[in-house]
């Protein structure tokens, strides 16, 4: 086997789960879950009927980066709603499928 293989990190959110096992929660504050991020709300209507306009097209895995079109609209919507310079959906947006997926990548990214 790969000796490579043992150089990998445990996953983080099980690390993250056995480092706040022992912790309690100030009293009086809620806990934020930083886990696994459960949708809480109903899908917004336009995504359902895209989904389904475009259901025989999901028949394939997308490229890990996205297509162009939706990097530019992560990229407009970002920038719009959070008054930002602009942002480069090239080289600044990378679209994930959820918290988790965001979390783990941005850690790699920024921390040796």
């Amino acid at each position: 086997m790969n000796p490579d293989l043992n150089a990998l990190h445990p996953y983080p959110f099980e690390k993250l789960a056995a480092l706040k096992a022992s912790l309690t929660p100030p009293a009086g504050l809620a806990h934020i879950p930083l886990t696994i991020g459960e949708p809480q709300h109903a899908p917004y209507q336009g995504a359902l009927e895209a989904l389904i306009a475009h259901q025989l097209e999901m028949a394939r895995y997308p490229a890990t980066n996205g297509l162009p079109a939706l990097r530019d609209a992560i990229a407009t919507w970002a920038t719009q709603r959070f008054q930002l310079a602009g942002l480069d959906a090239e080289h600044q947006v990378l679209p994930v499928n959820g918290t988790r997926e965001a979390i783990f990548a941005f850690v790699q990214a920024a921390l040796d």
